[in-house]
């Protein structure tokens, strides 16, 4: 990350039993490296439900987790008299539901995607309350897809920031041009994320995917994407750490 210039990272912590101890290892390290950690987590099912259930469950794992580290950090200053500058909380939570890929997707997406928002905006105020950035991934097409309704609902009321899987190479000023009319339009952040993963011949096709164009290439369309919407502040992500190293060494 350092030779990047990468500073954020957005990492999904998969074991619940270890996840407490893990985390505040994990943050602290990242931290005094000077890297901001959000909270990745999500699953296509959790867009079912209007109430948001699952999302919530997902905001209040994190802000237990702030609460102890604030806690562990206070106690550990008390004890020895350091001086932290930053205690090591996670900044923000980040979902990557993606509710397309479901079947009852195909058969009635205005519900789902309804349901989705609901669910979203239920978290978001959840979230509001405890000061917790809330960033949505989102894919390039959903108004192609019908939903820009939905999607101008989700950017005003679900979110803070959306992270677009702006993943289709040479087409990524055009995939954004909505995205960007409505965060503009809310006074909401955006981020482009890019894809590295080697292309698999079925749901990721070489067209997605910066493996083989390499990072110049990327850096390329990233510098064309900001002076397209010069009046947006775009951040880029990468998809993802492991792929990154695999780029890198190639």
């Amino acid at each position: 990350m350092k030779e990047q210039g990468l500073t954020v990272l957005y990492q999904n912590i998969s074991s619940k039993n270890s996840r407490q101890e893990q985390m505040s290892v994990f943050v602290e390290s990242a931290v005094d490296e000077g890297v901001t950690v959000y909270y990745l987590t999500g699953d296509a099912s959790w867009g079912l439900d209007p109430d948001g259930e699952r999302l919530c469950e997902a905001v209040k794992d994190a802000v237990a987790y702030n609460r102890r580290i604030k806690r562990k950090f206070l106690a550990r200053r008390e004890a020895d008299g350091k001086q932290w500058a930053t205690i090591p909380q996670l900044a923000g939570i980040v979902f990557d539901v993606e509710p397309y890929t479901l079947k009852e997707w195909d058969k009635n997406p205005e519900k789902v995607m309804g349901s989705f928002v609901s669910g979203m905006k239920e978290a978001y105020a959840l979230a509001q309350d405890y000061g917790l950035e809330v960033i949505v991934c989102i894919p390039w097409y959903y108004d192609d897809k019908g939903q820009q309704k939905g999607l101008e609902e989700l950017i005003e009321n679900g979110c803070d920031r959306i992270a677009v899987m702006n993943y289709y190479r040479g087409a990524e000023i055009k995939n954004i041009a909505t995205e960007v009319d409505l965060v503009q339009k809310h006074g909401k952040g955006i981020i482009t994320i890019y894809e590295l993963q080697k292309a698999d011949g079925h749901g990721l096709k070489e067209i997605n995917t910066y493996y083989n164009s390499g990072l110049a290439a990327l850096a390329r369309s990233f510098k064309s994407v900001m002076e397209a919407y010069p009046e947006q502040t775009i951040s880029i992500a990468y998809h993802d750490y492991r792929a990154l190293k695999e780029v890198l060494k190639r």
